[in-house]
C-alpha cells in the first residue's frame, strides 16, 4: 500500500512531539542527568522538521527542513556530550546553527542547485549524529555500561548515514515517503534509547544517593552514639532538662549518682529523681532564666544515702530542644568535695610553712633567672640590718666583699650556671652599718611545668659567731700542733742525752756482771749487776721506741733509699729474735725465694720494720707455736713482706686502733705485755714514708698475718717459682703452695 510523504511526515511529527514532551518531562525531574534538555530540544526541532514537510509548501518547507534537521543533530550531539560529563559551550552550538542558516539562505538567494545547497547541510547533520553514536559506543567500551549504549550508538550512526543519503534520493518518488518513514522510525528508536540510558543513569544515581543517605543516616547514628559515649566517658554527672525541669537525657555518671537506669527516670522531674534516690538537695542553685548561649555557674550540696555530703560546682547553659518548640538546659555537675578538701589542706600546709618560716632562725630568699633577689622573708630573728630591701634587684655577687675569681666562687658560679643545688656555701658581706658578717646559704633551682629554669630558692643564716668560734678553734688546734711538734723535736733533740747515761749504765753493769776487772766479791753483787743490765736494756728499748716515733713525727728521720738484697736481710733479721723464739720453743720459719728479690728502700727502716714485726710475733705467740716470715713479688712493681704467727690474735673491734701511738694506755689486749705500744706505730710510719701499704689480718685465738708492700728496685721482677722455709728447729721444705 502506497503512502504519501505528507502522511509519513505527519505520523513522524506526532511521534516526535510525544518523545520530545517525554524528554522534556524527564528533564524536569530533579534527579535527571545533564544533557536531557539538549536531547528534548533536538527532538522538538525534529518534530518541527516533520511539520514543515507535512504542512508547508515544498520550496519554503525545504529551507526550514534543512535548518531544523541540522539544528536537531547539533543539539543531540551537544546533549550527548553533556550527558557524558563534558563541558558544552552553548555559544559554539548557536554559532554552528547560525552558519547553517546563513548557508541555506545564501544558497536560496544565489539560486544554487538543490544538491549543492542541501548536501553540506545534511553532511553536517550526519556528522553530528555519527559523533553522537560514536560517543555513546565509546562510553560502553570505556565504562562497561552494557548493550544499551552500544545499540543506541549504532542507531545514531545509522540515522546519520540515512541523513547523508536523503539529499541524493529524496527526489525519487517511491523512496521519499519510505525513506522519510525509515528515518523517523530510526529517530524514534534513538529517542527511546536515549530515554532508556537516561533512566538507567537516574536509577544508578538514585541508588548512589540512597546509599549515601543510608551511609549518612548510619554516620548520624554513629555520631549520636559517639557523642553519648563521649558524654558517658566524662566522670562528671551531666544531664539535660527541659524548661519544666523534666529529665531529657543524661550520662552514665548521673545514672551512677542516682543509682538507677536512665530509661526508668526519663521524663521525671529532677526533684522527684533526687527524692527517689534518697538524695537530699541541701542547697539549690538559682532557677532563674538563663540567657541563651550563656553559662550560669552555681553550687549545690547533696546529701547521699550513705550520709556523706558532696559539694558540686554546677554549670548550666540554655539549649533549644531539637524536636519541640521549647527550651531546656544542659547541667554539668563537678564534684568539688575532694578539691575543696585539698584546697583546705593546701591552705593548712601554707599556714604551717609560714609558721615554720617565722619560727626559724634562718631567712628565706628567692632569685630570678639572672640571679637577682626578688623575695626575702625574715624568720624569728631580725635580719633587717643584713638583708635590707635595698638588696632586692641585686645579685649575690654584688653583695659580697670577697674576690669572685677565687676557687670557691668559681665553683659556686659553675653550680649556678649548671643549675645545680648547693648547700653550705659561705661568703662574707657587709650589713647596713658596714660591719663584716659571714653568711651561709643553701639553694635549690626551681622550674616551671615545662622544665624552664626560673631561678633559685633557698635559706640563709648569719654564721658570723660560728665563724669566729671556728677561727678560735683552729688557732687552738694550731697551738696544740705546735706544742706537740715542739715536744717531738725536744725528744728527738734529747736522744743523745737519753742514750749517753743509759749506755754508761749498761756498760758498767755489764763489766760488773762479767767481772772484767776481777771478782766482785759476794755472788749477790753479780746478780744485782745482771739485773741492772737487763733493766737498762729494757729501758733502752723503750727510749729507742719513743725517740724513733718522735723523730718520725718531727720529720727528722732521714730516709736513704738504695737497692737492698732481701734474702740476706731476711736471714739477718731472724738471727736477732731466734734465741727468744727458741727459748719459747717457737718454730721460726723463713721463706726463701728461689730468685733474688731486691727492694728500693732505706735499709735501716726495712730492718726495723721486719724486727718490730718479728718481735711482736714472738712476744704474742705462745710456747710451741710457729712464726713464718716470707717475701714474694706482688702487684707488678711491689714486693710483699709477710709475717704470720699462731699467736693469740686480735679482736676485730681493736684492729682499727692497733697502729695508734701509745695505744697501750687504752689497755689494748695486744699490748698487754711489756713495751710502749709503739712497735706497730713505727712500722706504719715507716711504711707510709716509703709510700707503701700495711695490712693486718687477725682472728682472735687463731693468729695474725701482717703484710707490708714496698717498692721493688727498678728492673724486671722475677716470678716466684719455689719458696723454701728454713730456720731454727725446722727442716728445709717446699711450702710454696702455702705462700
Amino acid at each position: 500500500m502506497a503512502i504519501s510523504l505528507q502522511t509519513a511526515a505527519l505520523s513522524a511529527m506526532l511521534v516526535s512531539l510525544f518523545l520530545a514532551a517525554a524528554l522534556t518531562y524527564l528533564r524536569s525531574i530533579p534527579n535527571a542527568p545533564d544533557g536531557v534538555g539538549w536531547w528534548a530540544g533536538g527532538f522538538w526541532a525534529c518534530a518541527a522538521a516533520n511539520g514543515c514537510i507535512a504542512f508547508i509548501a515544498p520550496g519554503a518547507g525545504a529551507i526550514f527542513l534543512e535548518i531544523l534537521v541540522a539544528m536537531s543533530a547539533f543539539m543531540l550531539a551537544a546533549g550527548t556530550r553533556r550527558f557524558l560529563g563534558y563541558t558544552v559551550l552553548t555559544q559554539l552550538v548557536v554559532l554552528g546553527i547560525s552558519l547553517i542558516v546563513f548557508w541555506v539562505l545564501a544558497a536560496e538567494i544565489f539560486h544554487l542547485p538543490s544538491l549543492a545547497r542541501t548536501f553540506p547541510v545534511f553532511l553536517l547533520s550526519t556528522a553530528g549524529l555519527v559523533f553522537t553514536g560514536v560517543s555513546l559506543w565509546r562510553k560502553s567500551d570505556a565504562h562497561g555500561t552494557g548493550a544499551g549504549y552500544r545499540i543506541t550508538g549504532a542507531l545514531f550512526i545509522f540515522w546519520g548515514l540515512l541523513q547523508l543519503v536523503y539529499p541524493l534520493l529524496r527526489n525519487v518518488e517511491w523512496f521519499a515517503p519510505y525513506g522519510s518513514l525509515l528515518t523517523q522510525v530510526v529517530a524514534i528508536v534513538c529517542a527511546l534509547g536515549l530515554m532508556i540510558i537516561a533512566l538507567h543513569r537516574m536509577m544508578a544515581r538514585a541508588e548512589i544517593e540512597a546509599g549515601a543517605r543510608h551511609a549518612a543516616d548510619e554516620a548520624l547514628l554513629l555520631q549520636i552514639d559517639l557523642r553519648q559515649n563521649i558524654i558517658d566517658a566524662v566522670p562528671m554527672p551531666i544531664f539535660v532538662e527541659d524548661d519544666n525541669g523534666a529529665l531529657v537525657n543524661a550520662n552514665s555518671a548521673f545514672a551512677q549518682l542516682i543509682g538507677c537506669d536512665l530509661p526508668d527516670v526519663a521524663g521525671k522531674k529532677i526533684d522527684e529523681i533526687w527524692s527517689s534516690a534518697r538524695i537530699v538537695q541541701i542547697t539549690e542553685p538559682d532557677d532563674g532564666v538563663i540567657p541563651e548561649a550563656t553559662i550560669q555557674p552555681a553550687s549545690m550540696v547533696l546529701a547521699l544515702p550513705s550520709g556523706r555530703a558532696r559539694s558540686y560546682a554546677v554549670s548550666k547553659i540554655a539549649v533549644a530542644m531539637p524536636d519541640e518548640d521549647r527550651s531546656g538546659a544542659v547541667v554539668v555537675m563537678q564534684d568539688m568535695t575532694d578539691r575543696n578538701r585539698t584546697e583546705m589542706q593546701l591552705h593548712e600546709s601554707e599556714k604551717r610553712f609560714r609558721d615554720f618560716a617565722e619560727a626559724s632562725s634562718d631567712w628565706l630568699w628567692e632569685t630570678d633567672v639572672e640571679g637577682r633577689f626578688t623575695y626575702f622573708a625574715h624568720g624569728s630573728r631580725d635580719y633587717g640590718a643584713l638583708i635590707t630591701e635595698n638588696n632586692l634587684g641585686r645579685t649575690r655577687f654584688e653583695a659580697t666583699i670577697e674576690d669572685l675569681t677565687s676557687e670557691k666562687w668559681r665553683a659556686h658560679i659553675a653550680d649556678i650556671e649548671a643549675q645545680r643545688p648547693f648547700t653550705g656555701f659561705r661568703y662574707m658581706s657587709r650589713d647596713d652599718e658596714g660591719r663584716e658578717v659571714a653568711v651561709m646559704i643553701n639553694g635549690m633551682p626551681f622550674f616551671d611545668d615545662d622544665g624552664m629554669f626560673l631561678g633559685y630558692r633557698g635559706t640563709g643564716s648569719d654564721v658570723t659567731r660560728q665563724r669566729e668560734a671556728e677561727i678560735s678553734r683552729d688557732r687552738a688546734l694550731l697551738d696544740a700542733e705546735r706544742a706537740n711538734r715542739a715536744k717531738s723535736e725536744f725528744l728527738a733533740t734529747m736522744s743523745h742525752e737519753f742514750r749517753t747515761p743509759l749506755n754508761a749504765i749498761l756498760g758498767f753493769s755489764e763489766m760488773l756482771s762479767q767481772e772484767v776487772l776481777g771478782p766482785v766479791g759476794a755472788p749477790a753483787y753479780k746478780e744485782y749487776a745482771e739485773a741492772i743490765n737487763d733493766s737498762g736494756n729494757h729501758m733502752l728499748e723503750l727510749v729507742n721506741d719513743i725517740l724513733d716515733i718522735s723523730a718520725i713525727e718531727a720529720g727528722k728521720r732521714v730516709i736513704m733509699k738504695e737497692e737492698i738484697g732481701l734474702l740476706k736481710l731476711l736471714r739477718e733479721s731472724t738471727v736477732e729474735v731466734s734465741k727468744i723464739a727458741a727459748d719459747k720453743s717457737i718454730n721460726l720459719e723463713v721463706g726463701v725465694p728461689s730468685a733474688p728479690l731486691r727492694l728500693f728502700a732505706d735499709l735501716r727502716s726495712v730492718r726495723q720494720i721486719i724486727l718490730n714485726l718479728l718481735s711482736n710475733a714472738v712476744k704474742f705467740t705462745p710456747e710451741s707455736g710457729w712464726i713464718r716470715l716470707s717475701a714474694e713479688p706482688d702487684r707488678g712493681d711491689m714486693i710483699a713482706l709477710i709475717v704470720e704467727d699462731s699467736g693469740e690474735g686480735i679482736a676485730a673491734d681493736k684492729l682499727p686502733t692497733i697502729t695508734d701511738p701509745f695505744s697501750q694506755a687504752n689497755n689494748h689486749p695486744h699490748h698487754s705485755h711489756e713495751g710502749t705500744g709503739l712497735g706497730l706505730s713505727i712500722v706504719k710510719s715507716l711504711v707510709d714514708a716509703h709510700s707503701g701499704e700495711l695490712r693486718i689480718e687477725s682472728t682472735l685465738g687463731v693468729g695474725t698475718k701482717v703484710t707490708v708492700w714496698l717498692h721493688a728496685a727498678l728492673g724486671p721482677i722475677p716470678s716466684l717459682q719455689d719458696t723454701t722455709y728454713v730456720g731454727p728447729k725446722v727442716d728445709i721444705e717446699d711450702v710454696s703452695d702455702e705462700a
